[in-house]
């Protein structure tokens, strides 16, 4: 059994935007509605939700505090599934710490455990006025069908919580690994295409002189003054610094990203060329949109930098 934390991210996300609708006057006619329309005999509570327990469970009731892992599937009314856990993956939570949407945390605790039944739950115990992205409309109840598998001890919880991060930043690298193979070789047919001859780096950086300067090559603790215009693989433009205006900043103090820090290592005042920097040593899978700036996650990313002036620091 595994924690399914993607799920729980996404339910966390809104359940702190819902709970502003927590004081609304419950939408129950429409569950009402349906619920005779469909002929199902549903128990009801004081905050407006309606349960069915399909398979009654030998457990005790679930409480505030239990960590619980459990099955469930996520419906709309009209039956479209917009969210379920993964069988072999069971979803885990602690209730009442607004973990899930209101609804929920406040449906399962009618339900002992072994039990399988459906939650019904009216909008402002779900996602309310603002509905969930694209799956979830506003306004909307929903239903949960939910298998009440396991209380977990607080240790075990610990103990999902410690497995799911270290198989999620597994995960993760072997992403940005992947990411980085699939870049050198975008790169390198880039390189092609343009005609231009690279020098790889040991890291993966590609980067180009296309004007020598004078003197020593920059070094960490040095600032730099530098010109550029920085545009994608496809040709977009970015971002650049304007006419008669440069950019400063110190090299190797993490002040810009990873493959500027490396690549002006090989320039030296008065230098021009290019960096082709992979997603991995720039933005990775993290998307910037602000203002006029428009990169996508996992862009290769192409500097036509030159370096106006380095004032030289004390490192080295």
């Amino acid at each position: 059994m595994k924690f399914n934390h993607i799920i729980l991210s996404i339910l966390f996300s809104f359940c702190l935007t819902t709970s502003v609708f927590a004081q609304e006057e419950p939408s129950i006619v429409d569950l009402e509605t349906y619920l005779a329309a469909q002929n199902i005999a549903a128990e009801a509570t004081d905050y407006g939700l309606y349960y069915t327990i399909t398979e009654q469970g030998t457990g005790r009731k679930l409480k505030v505090g239990d960590y619980l892992a459990l099955n469930f599937k996520g419906k709309l009314l009209d039956g479209k599934v917009f969210q379920e856990s993964d069988p072999s993956d069971p979803f885990v939570f602690q209730i009442g710490y607004r973990q899930v949407i209101r609804g929920w945390d406040l449906g399962i605790r009618s339900f002992p455990l072994g039990s399988k039944g459906t939650i019904y739950i009216p909008p402002n115990l779900a996602y309310g006025k603002r509905g969930a992205g694209q799956e979830v409309p506003p306004n909307a109840p929903l239903q949960f069908e939910v298998e009440v598998l396991k209380i977990l001890s607080e240790q075990e919880y610990d103990a999902y919580m410690e497995d799911l991060e270290r198989k999620e930043q597994a995960a993760y690298e072997a992403g940005i690994e992947a990411q980085f193979r699939t870049d050198k070789k975008l790169i390198q047919e880039y390189a092609l295409e343009n005609k231009l001859r690279t020098k790889r780096t040991a890291s993966g950086l590609s980067y180009i002189i296309t004007k020598e300067g004078k003197g020593a090559k920059a070094k960490a603790g040095d600032e730099l003054e530098v010109t550029y215009e920085g545009i994608l693989l496809d040709g977009k433009p970015f971002d650049a610094t304007k006419a008669k205006e440069t950019y400063k900043f110190l090299l190797g103090k993490r002040k810009v990203i990873k493959g500027w820090d490396e690549g002006l290592t090989y320039f030296a005042e008065g230098s021009e060329g290019i960096l082709l920097i992979p997603s991995k040593f720039a933005y990775g899978p993290r998307a910037i949109y602000e203002e006029n700036t428009a990169i996508p996650a996992n862009s290769v990313l192409v500097f036509k930098i030159k370096v106006e002036r380095i004032k030289r620091g004390e490192e080295g």
